[in-house]
């Protein structure tokens, strides 16, 4: 990339952070063209990726659909009948996977299922839970497949895979219960972008489906309002969230925590196919990256993303 314009994103992620704590990794054909660090954040340095997780259940319905075990449209309460028994709403058995992981479920709301997109993180981890029950894993917990299935293959030593210890609450649909988490360093991180970006072919093996891939990061209920939202990816159809950046570009916030401390960190993973390009940054929650994720266009978030862009693009363009 031209050193020039990575200089300048460097610049301006250092004057958002100031003295805090952040990293930021860009890599471009797989190489990494910038690796930034500061406030005490290091390569070695671990944080728990927050909602970037969701990615991970994803991949897993992905793998599900290719072996014939998960549909789409498999109803939630036939296979985890706990879906009703937590809300108290025996309708919500005839809920979908597809709607659980694009975020129209309605769980826990009075929304109907498949009228609204609401980020509801109740609802996320209600279909890992779904996951976990067609893959006849213990404790309902698709921790143990994300290991086996993806932090072996890319050789993510620094994973740190677990769930929280938490019930799920039938009036807080902000709460999560207990979902997947995982701890990571940024280099780690990034090997999962790098994941997506190669159509979920890694070292000549295909992890992920490429035609999962595909659907997973396109915008899966268009017709609702909202912000454009694939099978736990945000999406950049139309360039709505990100106006500076290529339409097949796609990205995940995470609200986590930086380790051991347990201070509040804020991440964003963004992968472009058509700049090959991925890019990673966690920061302080005080600097205000990612808290814009629901906002249409992104502001905070947005402008890193475009800056990202146009080095990528100069480069590309010589």
């Amino acid at each position: 990339m031209n050193s020039k314009r990575l200089a300048e994103v460097k610049a301006w992620i250092e004057r958002k952070v100031q003295d805090r704590s952040y990293g930021c990794l860009i890599l471009q054909c797989g190489r990494v063209v910038a690796a930034w660090y500061g406030g005490g954040f290091t390569p070695e340095s671990l944080f728990e990726i927050g909602s970037i997780r969701k990615s991970f259940n994803s991949a897993l319905v992905g793998l599900g659909e290719e072996r014939h075990q998960i549909r789409l449209d498999l109803k939630a309460g036939d296979v985890w009948p706990e879906i009703a028994t937590i809300s108290g709403d025996p309708r919500d058995r005839d809920i979908t996977l597809h709607q659980l992981m694009s975020g129209t479920s309605g769980w826990l709301t009075l929304d109907p299922p498949g009228a609204v997109f609401r980020y509801n993180n109740a609802a996320f981890t209600a279909a890992e839970r779904v996951v976990a029950r067609v893959y006849r894993l213990p404790n309902d917990e698709i921790a143990p497949e994300v290991e086996r299935r993806f932090k072996v293959p890319l050789g993510a030593s620094s994973w740190r895979v677990y769930h929280f210890d938490r019930a799920f609450a039938s009036d807080d649909l902000e709460n999560p219960g207990p979902k997947l988490a995982i701890e990571s360093t940024l280099q780690d991180l990034v090997k999962w972008a790098e994941l997506w970006r190669n159509n979920g072919l890694w070292e000549g093996k295909q992890l992920i489906p490429e035609d999962y891939v595909r659907r997973a990061t396109s915008w899966v209920n268009s017709a609702l309002a909202g912000p454009p939202y694939g099978y736990n990816w945000f999406v950049n159809a139309g360039r709505h969230l990100w106006p500076e950046a290529p339409p097949d570009s796609y990205g995940h916030p995470g609200f986590g925590a930086f380790k051991p401390s347990g201070k509040e960190s804020r991440a964003y993973l963004w992968i472009c196919p058509s700049l090959e390009t991925v890019a990673a940054i966690v920061t302080d929650v005080t600097v205000g990256i990612a808290n814009d994720y629901l906002d249409v266009p992104n502001e905070l978030t947005a402008e890193w993303i475009g800056r990202v862009t146009v080095a990528a693009e100069e480069a590309r363009t010589g």
